[in-house]
């Protein structure tokens, strides 16, 4: 029986996930990368200070500075829901992702005072987003502060709190959402370029990885068809 290969990685992601030794760099090396670094500090302080501005203003002039009325999923607010429905279409090309994190980190910054909440960045604030609940929120980012948690390690320690005494993680999708994703998936690889290109990449392919691209496709399929029951209740 042939051995089923792992979808090939990029190396340098592989390498971040498993906690590799540091790559040896030369001098000149090391000297780019400390410029690397440097201006991708710049980058994220830009973008977190543009980020939690916007929120700022939505919670100050959109909820008329209401923090309970900004983190309600059910809010009646006409500006807000109108705002949600143009996210991500050509009026407004931020994702409801980032809608959603700019107004609720505006609104937690408001209701929790704790200096470990208002230190951690923009990052792993809104990975701690999904514990809702601002006791929880605050005791965890006393925890992420205390230990200098990674984004990648809050994310671990937010999951193990949802995990606690069954506690499922809510997942937010609506039908618009949904939608979405699947017109997307469909216009990315329904159009007839990728059926070529597929058919082309079919000849250099070997039989253990058409297979499993092939195994890939037919799961995707069986998904597709669960949904579309489940939304015609059948």
């Amino acid at each position: 029986m042939a051995v089923k290969k792992r979808p090939a990685r990029p190396a340098a992601l592989d390498r971040a996930e498993h906690n590799a030794a540091p790559v040896k760099l030369t001098k000149e090396q090391r000297a780019t990368l400390q410029e690397a670094l440097r201006r991708g500090e710049d980058l994220r302080e830009e973008l977190e200070a543009k980020l939690t501005a916007y929120g700022r203003w939505l919670l100050e002039v959109v909820f008329a500075g209401d923090a309970a009325a900004a983190i309600d999923d059910r809010s009646k607010n006409p500006v807000w829901l109108e705002l949600v429905r143009r996210a991500g279409g050509p009026t407004l090309a931020i994702g409801r992702r980032m809608l959603f994190t700019s107004v609720r980190i505006a609104a937690y910054d408001r209701r929790l005072t704790d200096q470990a909440w208002r230190n951690l960045d923009v990052g792993r604030k809104e990975l701690l987003l999904p514990l809702s609940d601002d006791d929880r929120l605050r005791e965890a980012a006393q925890h992420v502060a205390k230990w200098n948690l990674t984004q990648t390690k809050t994310r671990e320690y937010v999951g193990q709190l949802l995990g606690k005494d069954g506690k499922a993680r809510q997942l937010r999708l609506t039908a618009p959402l949904l939608a979405g994703r699947v017109r997307k998936l469909r216009d990315d690889l329904g159009s007839a370029p990728v059926l070529r290109r597929v058919k082309e990449l079919r000849t250099t392919l070997s039989v253990e990885d058409r297979a499993a691209l092939a195994e890939e496709l037919d799961g995707l399929r069986s998904v597709l068809v669960e949904l579309a029951r489940a939304v015609r209740g059948r």
